[in-house]
């Protein structure tokens, strides 16, 4: 293949990428890879007996906000809030996410 073809093909693949983070794409990606995380952490964590009644919704300026059916599983939830954070700032990058925010 020709040097003028990589070239090509190296300018379509940068217009694609600033289209991607133009469109805002890869910020839900990556909100998806969060709490897709976010899940297996609990299932390793609690099980998946447990792991079935907490809920991750959405995240909105770095606060994942979590459903839980009741209020013992939130109050062990917050006994382990700061080594969930710690664990997904350290996969996705600091202050991917700074607070975990649990309704019942």
């Amino acid at each position: 293949m020709s040097f003028e073809f990589f070239k090509v093909m190296e300018h379509i693949s940068k217009f694609l990428a600033q289209r991607i983070k133009q469109s805002g794409f890869s910020q839900q990606v990556k909100t998806s890879l969060i709490i897709e995380e976010f899940n297996k952490l609990i299932e390793t964590k609690f099980g998946a007996k447990i792991s079935k009644k907490i809920k991750p919704l959405y995240l909105k300026d770095q606060i994942l906000t979590v459903a839980c059916l009741n209020s013992v599983i939130v109050q062990e939830l917050t006994f382990q809030k700061a080594e969930l954070i710690e664990k997904i700032n350290k996969k996705f990058g600091a202050k991917a996410i700074t607070e975990i925010k649990f309704l019942i």
